[in-house]
């Protein structure tokens, strides 16, 4: 009997010891070249509604701004979501987390450090990051200090020489990035004809016979998001199945063709219908705009209107009734009689 039992506590061991090798093997690095700081950035502020839920006292620092490295963008947006929801989870309301997130002199790795005054962390998120961390060539260091808090510790390696040739994506243009800050005036409501006018790598994507499978891709992608405009519970796991993609097909292809995350993509398509809708009717109130493009707080519609424009969704109605008033005052007057 006893036999019996510690044969199947063996197997079953075996069995998730096999699974798990089984996952990480697929989960090897595939690494390109692109803006890491940037990248960072973009994740983390994605992650910024969750800190504000819970009232969390969050600060975040990207030294240097900008910075191109090689790394794994699928990994990276892991490592950090993990990062910080683990800090969340284990930090009480009113709670303070740092993330600091800077590199060496020689500009060959990054450090990501992350600091809160909330209770010990526990569980798979942990062992998670360890395993994210080791699979992209990188070292972590976690500590609690009792009644004080955790401080978690990560080095990544961003050269290229630090992989393998079977890591290598080359084909990533690292030159394309849709600008974050759109001007406004936008003759053109189409998202991807405004996208294209002073990005070449877009413009050869648009143009190209040989990009017309990525085209045709981006395009779908733009018209789901526009089909789901006010759905703020349009997740990206319905995303991927109207794409007839699974999650991970989905975002390697919105990372190749735009350089931005699916959060981010989507964001921008929402922004843009909002400054549409703000031209077509600046009568609208800010709250009912947000409303209409899946936003179910005005207050975090206000700040990712922002961060892609630039300016306040009231500021940017003021300048379309401004420019309507100058329109209008320019026009000659029609003779009587004419």
């Amino acid at each position: 009997m006893l036999f019996s039992v510690l044969l199947i506590w063996w197997f079953y061991s075996r069995n998730k010891h096999i699974k798990k090798q089984f996952q990480l093997n697929h989960m090897a690095a595939w690494v390109s070249n692109c803006d890491v700081m940037q990248y960072v950035k973009d994740t983390t502020h994605a992650m910024e509604p969750l800190m504000t839920g819970k009232q969390l006292d969050f600060h975040f620092r990207c030294q240097p701004a900008s910075m191109m490295g090689w790394i794994d963008t699928d990994k990276i947006d892991k490592i950090i979501v993990n990062m910080l929801m683990d800090a969340a989870k284990h930090t009480e309301k009113g709670g303070k987390i740092v993330l600091d997130v800077s590199t060496n002199r020689r500009y060959e790795n990054i450090t990501i450090r992350l600091g809160d005054n909330g209770k010990q962390y526990t569980g798979i998120g942990l062992t998670l990051l360890r395993d994210l961390v080791h699979l992209h060539r990188g070292t972590i260091k976690s500590e609690y200090y009792n009644g004080q808090g955790n401080t978690v510790v990560i080095e990544i390696p961003i050269k290229k020489d630090a992989y393998s040739k079977t890591e290598i994506n080359e084909s990533v243009a690292s030159s394309f990035n849709i600008p974050s800050n759109i001007t406004l005036h936008i003759p053109n409501p189409t998202w991807v004809s405004e996208y294209k006018e002073g990005n070449s790598a877009l413009q050869e994507i648009m143009n190209g016979g040989a990009h017309s499978a990525n085209q045709e891709y981006l395009e779908r992608a733009i018209q789901c998001v526009n089909d789901h405009l006010s759905d703020g519970d349009y997740s990206r796991e319905q995303f991927a199945a109207d794409m007839g993609s699974s999650i991970s097909t989905l975002y390697n292809k919105i990372r190749a063709i735009t350089g931005k995350n699916i959060t981010n993509f989507t964001r921008d398509i929402r922004i843009k219908a909002a400054c549409r809708m703000a031209k077509e009717d600046p009568d609208l109130r800010v709250s009912d705009i947000a409303y209409r493009v899946g936003y179910k707080d005005p207050k975090y519609f206000a700040t990712s209107f922002k961060r892609v424009m630039g300016m306040q969704p009231k500021e940017y109605i003021e300048e379309i009734r401004k420019e309507a008033l100058t329109a209008e005052a320019t026009q000659p007057e029609t003779a009587e009689g004419q």
